[in-house]
């Protein structure tokens, strides 16, 4: 019999894949929505907390709230152990509380342990740990367990696009491997190869060092009006990469979330009004 978290984590995933708002690996928000973005959360339970009881998510029917890069976070104090399943398992129980509103992309962190690869993280190796304490977790329940959250992490698209031109993904390619990246990843159903180094999804959540240049010449391409990222250490609440980019991160408390309207245009004089400071929320529960 599978383990009740499990259960939970296939069903989220199958949410995930057979959204009918997504077309490859892009999910389309087309309607009129208010839209709250959390960056890197890596494990941070309590502003995971903040993010969710500020959400809202009962009270307002049309808010939609993206996660991200939830997991490899800080051992616990108390018993050393990773504890970010935690973290996926409440976003998973949430996305099926609210399968319309509660929304995920694909990160570096979240593909590495999807791939069996690993990142060194305060010299240990968190892909590992993660599974490891995964396991332990859940006993007897363990493995299944660990199977269905990397069957959850697989199952999120590399972006999410909003009617009014808002691009929101953890990252975009780095400039020299742009052509290789390219952008049929984002409209087709990945493959394996895709995920590894060289493939369109291991490109579009790795990539680094992006330019002015490159991001205005990929928001041509694609038709984006701003895009809003993750992936990036960010000295205060968001960092502006180019008039239409910026990246933020919610794993402390100088970080943010983001709140838009689909139905308004969104620039970069807007940041300053929509972005949150996590440390200015309610602490939640």
């Amino acid at each position: 019999m599978s383990h009740p978290a499990a259960d939970i984590f296939r069903r989220a995933a199958e949410l995930n894949e057979q959204d009918q708002r997504r077309r490859g690996n892009t999910l389309w928000l087309e309607d009129d929505h208010e839209v709250i973005v959390a960056g890197d959360v890596h494990g941070q339970r309590k502003l995971l907390a903040r993010i969710i009881a500020h959400a809202a998510l009962s009270a307002n029917a049309g808010r939609i709230l993206v996660l991200q890069e939830l997991i490899h976070g800080d051992l616990d104090p108390a018993t050393g152990k990773d504890r970010s399943v935690d973290l996926l398992l409440r976003s998973a129980r949430l996305r099926l509380a609210h399968p319309e509103q509660v929304l995920f992309v694909m990160s570096n962190h979240t593909l590495a342990q999807v791939t069996g690869g690993e990142i060194s993280k305060d010299g240990r190796g968190v892909c590992k740990q993660f599974a490891t304490d995964t396991v332990s977790a859940f006993a007897e329940g363990g493995d299944d367990v660990l199977a269905a959250t990397l069957t959850f992490l697989r199952s999120m698209p590399l972006a999410i696009r909003c009617r009014n031109g808002v691009f929101i993904a953890h990252s975009i390619p780095s400039p020299q491997r742009m052509d290789l990246a390219g952008v049929d990843i984002l409209d087709r159903v990945s493959c394996d190869e895709d995920l590894h180094r060289g493939g369109g999804v291991y490109e579009w959540t790795w990539g680094r060092n992006q330019t002015p240049e490159q991001i205005d010449a990929l928001a041509e391409t694609l038709g984006v009006s701003f895009f809003l990222l993750s992936h990036r250490p960010v000295d205060g609440s968001y960092e502006l990469l180019c008039d239409c980019a910026a990246a933020i991160t919610s794993d402390s408390l100088r970080g943010c979330i983001v709140s838009f309207r689909t139905d308004t245009p969104f620039t970069a004089d807007d940041l300053p009004t929509a972005a949150r400071l996590l440390g200015a929320l309610g602490s939640g529960a």
